[in-house]
Parts: C-alpha cells; sequence; structure tokens
C-alpha cells in the first residue's frame, strides 16, 4: 500500500462482508477526475482506491468520459484511465465502466465555451447522426481497451433529467427525450457488444428524481421548464421506441428514509422510487430485464439523527440488495466533491462521516435477506 493510503486510513474500520455480498457493493470513487486541484492529484486516488477495498467494497463506478479523453477531435489520451484500471487490478477490485458527456467539438457551437456544453448529447458537424456515431466509436474503443476486466457498461448518465440531457435545436433546447437517446444507446450497444461480445450494456442510470413530481427548469433558458420524467415514464418512451435493452440503471434516491410517506405519494423509498419502475417493467413484459442501482446515497441532512441515518442505511441496503432484480448497487460516493454535499463515506482527512459510520454498521448488521428476498 502506497504511504499515504496507510496513513490516511489508519482510523477506518476495515469492514469484511462477506464474498457474495462484497462482490455486489459498489461506490463512486471519483478515480478519473482531471485537473491540477491536489487534493486529487495521484497520492489521493491511491487513497481513494486503498479506501473502496477498506470499507467493504468490490468495486467502483468508472466514468469514462469522452470530454476528457478526447478534447482535441481525432486525439485520444487514455493515459489516466489506463493507470487506474492498472491500480484497481492491483488491489483487487472490480469496475464496470460509464460512457458519457461530450467534448466541447461534438455540441453546437453556440455552446463551446458554455460550462454545461458536456451535457448536451452528441452532435458532430450539426448532425446527432454523425455525433451518435463517433460516440458510438469511442466507446468500442474503451470496451475493447479494457475488454475482460470491465465488461459492464452502461450508456451516459441520467439522461431523464435537463441538466444532464440538453438537445439544441434550431436555439431551442428539446431537452430528454426517450427516442433520442434510444438512437444513442442502440448504436452504442451494438459497437461495445462487437468489440467485447461478452459485456453487458445498460440503459444509462435513471434519476428517481427523489420521488417529487415537480418541474425542472430549462438549463438553458431560466423562463422555460420542463415536465418531470420519471424512471418508469422513461422506460415507457424505450419501449415506445422500439428499443431492445436487456439491463437498465437506477438512482433511486429519495429524500425521507424506507417506509415513511411525503410530497402526497404515499410510501416515497423503495415504493415510488423502486418498486414503481420494477412494476412498469413487468407491466411491459420485461421481466427479464435487470436493473443495476448506479447511483444510491443519503443526504446526511435528510436523517434527524446518527441512528436515524444507522436504520436509513440498514434498511435502504436490505431493500436493494434483497431485490432479485437488482443486480449490485453502488454507493454514492466515497467523498464529497464539494462543501455543500453530504453523500460522502470519508472526509478528506481519511475519518468517516455520519454515512461512513452509517454504512459500517449496516454492513456489520447484515445478516442475509431471508424473507426480503
Amino acid at each position: 500500500m502506497h504511504p499515504l493510503a496507510a496513513l490516511v486510513l489508519l482510523g477506518l474500520q476495515q469492514l469484511a462482508p462477506p464474498d457474495s455480498l462484497r462482490s455486489r457493493l459498489f461506490i463512486q470513487g471519483e478515480l478519473t477526475w482531471y485537473g491540477v486541484d491536489s487534493s486529487r492529484d495521484l497520492s489521493n486516488r491511491l487513497v481513494r482506491i486503498a479506501a473502496v477495498r477498506t470499507l467493504g467494497f468490490g468495486g467502483t463506478r468508472l466514468p469514462v468520459e469522452w470530454v476528457w479523453v478526447e478534447p482535441t477531435r481525432g486525439h485520444r489520451n487514455w493515459a489516466r484511465l489506463d493507470s487506474t484500471v492498472s491500480e484497481l487490478k492491483q488491489a483487487g477490485l472490480s469496475a464496470y465502466g460509464v460512457i458519457t458527456y461530450s467534448p466541447s467539438w461534438a455540441v453546437p457551437p453556440a455552446l463551446v465555451h458554455d460550462s454545461r456544453s458536456f451535457a448536451h448529447r452528441p452532435t458532430v458537424d450539426g448532425s446527432s447522426a454523425r455525433g451518435d456515431t463517433l460516440f458510438a466509436g469511442f466507446a468500442a474503443e474503451a470496451a475493447r481497451r479494457y475488454r475482460g476486466f470491465v465488461d459492464r457498461w452502461e450508456v451516459w448518465n441520467e439522461q431523464n433529467h435537463p441538466a444532464f440531457w440538453i438537445n439544441l435545436v434550431n436555439g431551442t433546447n428539446r431537452g430528454p427525450d426517450a427516442a433520442d437517446y434510444a438512437r444513442l444507446f442502440a448504436i452504442t450497444r451494438d459497437s461495445i457488444l462487437t468489440a467485447n461480445p461478452q459485456a453487458t450494456v445498460a440503459v444509462g442510470g435513471l434519476t428517481s428524481l427523489n420521488g417529487l413530481r415537480t418541474v425542472l427548469r430549462d438549463p438553458m433558458d431560466s423562463s422555460r421548464s420542463f415536465p418531470p420524467i420519471s424512471p418508469e415514464e422513461f422506460v415507457r418512451g424505450l419501449v415506445a421506441a422500439r428499443l431492445s435493452f436487456s439491463t437498465i440503471g437506477l438512482h433511486p434516491y429519495s429524500m425521507v428514509p424506507p417506509g415513511r410517506p411525503a410530497f402526497g405519494r404515499g410510501v416515497i423509498f423503495p415504493d415510488v422510487v423502486v418498486d414503481s419502475v420494477l412494476a412498469a417493467l413487468q407491466t411491459l413484459g420485461l421481466t427479464q430485464v435487470h436493473v443495476w442501482v448506479t447511483e444510491w446515497g443519503v443526504h446526511a441532512p435528510f436523517a434527524h439523527s446518527q441512528s436515524e441515518l444507522d436504520d436509513w442505511y440498514r434498511e435502504a441496503l436490505r431493500a436493494l440488495l434483497c431485490r432479485k432484480a437488482i443486480e449490485f448497487v453502488t454507493v454514492h460516493t466515497l467523498m464529497d466533491a464539494n462543501s455543500g454535499d453530504h453523500f460522502g463515506l470519508m472526509r478528506r482527512d481519511g475519518t468517516e462521516t455520519p454515512n461512513g459510520l452509517a454504512f459500517g454498521r449496516a454492513l456489520t448488521a447484515w445478516n442475509g435477506c431471508g424473507a426480503h428476498q
């Protein structure tokens, strides 16, 4: 272990869940962050990888972001991802990949200098079809490059949320659209499977919107808004677009603990943010479709006490891991990116946050699914 990693992890309890549980637990470790911030340098990445193992996870969600790998058209730099994959292998950890986000040359010219341009659906030389083709080519190279280690891929991230699916047409943002996403997914899925026939390709993680039904602002025009598109509604849109898929990602966040009614919608978790999606799949005849929870976590201030937070983690992890349709769960996140977030399990000094304590206690109390299966 890297000396800094050992130093930082001295205060962390070594968690050793059963292998069958560890293999189904992933975490967002943000291992491929780019930039010159010293808190995100190589040593910090080694600390993160060591922490992933120490905290009891079997692997991590690995962002494979087109925007960073190919910032200049035709010039791809895989060095950071290559080294990250190598370090994960050395640590005995696994990973699944999320292919996502557009470089500035793959968005409309009006967005080139906009900080939100990465969330625009791929559009090259004014053509979304051309954008989809080049995005799929990038995905195929990633799948070929990491074949045998990364054999599970999700395509894009929270494409049912207007903050993550921008589509400017004649100066107006059309926002999330299941049929539009289906076109990108289909060509990307086929390209990945050609590069790695053993791969599994999932519809990118759909946000639960915390179970809320409020309208969402257009990120390109604050005077406009979009109706919320729930995961089950988006799935119906994919089916209407005649998309074939075997796996979907889900981000079943909620603002209230398991079993608690809120917002006039009854019990939010798991009823609204998980079971409604599974019910939609059943109604649509998609009973063989698997679900990957590619983000789930708790914003700690939503809990009124550490005891409530402990119960939240224990009950939510059981509700997710004990559903047969759900293959694995990814916790968000190892360390928060900014001071306004309170999802992280660790602080930058290596100590556990309230979330970290709650997660550790949930693993320690784990005794299998039993009647919950």
